[in-house]
């Protein structure tokens, strides 16, 4: 059995998790979940360096609230800047039973740079709003949920890559 505190209790996120745990291990039956929602610590709208900061600040206290689990996930979204082009993505941090800390990355929407300033002065959800979008789903043709699944399955991924190196 295979026991996951995951930092959230939105329904999409939770979702997106299981999902990624489902394909990596392949074992519905033997994961059994739990789900606590817990502060990040971090702006209501994160940008840059302070998306990853949330996802782990969020790590460290779902730990509190569920010792000796197998593994502790929690997820950001944040707006990250690259070259003068800023993308909003879905950041997850996964610790492992062995106590070794992976990070995943969703891709991330391209959001032109001269409506930063809007979306700075709220948050994106309130600007897309404003625009009469409702879901990034309406517009990527991704939900939330799948954004997720990508970036948890990534961070899993690299459990793996790590245990490559040791062989």
């Amino acid at each position: 059995m295979i026991k996951v505190a995951i930092a959230t209790k939105s329904a999409e996120k939770i979702a997106g998790i299981k999902e990624a745990m489902y394909r990596i291990y392949k074992a519905k039956q033997e994961i059994q979940f739990y789900y606590k929602a817990v502060e990040s610590g971090v702006s209501i709208q994160p940008f840059g360096e302070e998306t990853y900061l949330g996802a782990i600040n969020r790590l460290h206290k779902i730990k509190k609230e569920f010792p000796e689990m197998d593994y502790y996930v929690s997820c950001e979204a944040g707006i990250e800047e690259t070259f003068g082009q800023f993308f909003n993505v879905q950041v997850v941090c996964v610790e492992t039973r062995d106590r070794k800390t992976l990070w995943g990355k969703s891709a991330g929407l391209s959001i032109p740079p001269e409506h930063i300033e809007k979306i700075k002065a709220g948050t994106l959800d309130s600007y897309l709003r404003g625009k009469g979008i409702s879901k990034i789903e309406e517009i990527t043709g991704m939900s939330r949920r799948e954004f997720i699944t990508q970036a948890t399955e990534l961070a899993l991924a690299s459990e793996k890559l790590q245990r490559s190196r040791n062989n």
